[in-house]
């Protein structure tokens, strides 16, 4: 007698997921950086066909998100498995600032910042920085148009992250009447 007997696969590869991390917004966000997920089977043993699909949702800033990295596993006869790792994407950098040189001007010059200077700026994670401003604190001299100006100038990127310097402008009366 002869008897027929089917196997079949039905089983769900075993995937796991690489841990859920934070990241700084610098930071490379592929596998390479953040894991890669394993998996296994029943009747394969390994499962080499893993993929990946990321969807990104946005946070309180332009560079504060979370990408939801849905993993996918497949085994030899198409049962496939899912799993989910969460990347948190975060600017917590201060950005830089070089204050311009301190200087002894005129007092017919002006005191604009055209005339006495203009930080640099740069973010880690922002393209151009461009919330810039600038305090004045005026201590006076001997005359009217002798004075000390303490200016700190003071950025924020695109996150909150904020840094200052602190330009100090001597200003003086030299034009003779």
């Amino acid at each position: 007698c002869a008897h027929l007997l089917t196997v079949r696969d039905t089983t769900k590869p075993i995937i796991t997921c690489p841990i859920n991390t934070t990241v700084s917004c610098e930071a490379i966000t592929t596998p390479s950086n953040t894991g890669t997920a394993t998996a296994t089977d029943n009747c394969t043993d390994i499962v080499t066909d893993i993929t990946y699909f990321d969807t990104r949702s946005n946070g309180s800033c332009d560079d504060n998100y979370i990408i939801s990295r849905l993993w996918t596993a497949v085994d030899s006869c198409g049962n496939t498995n899912n799993c989910l790792q969460i990347i948190t994407v975060q600017d917590t950098t201060r950005p830089v600032i070089v204050c311009p040189a301190n200087l002894t001007i005129n007092s017919d010059i002006g005191i604009d910042p055209m005339n006495t200077g203009l930080p640099i700026t740069n973010d880690n994670c922002t393209d151009v920085v461009t919330n810039i401003s600038f305090t004045d604190l005026k201590v006076d001299g001997l005359c009217n148009d002798n004075y000390t100006l303490f200016r700190t100038w003071l950025v924020f990127d695109s996150c909150g992250n904020s840094n200052f310097c602190l330009q100090i402008i001597a200003v003086q009366d030299t034009t003779k009447t």
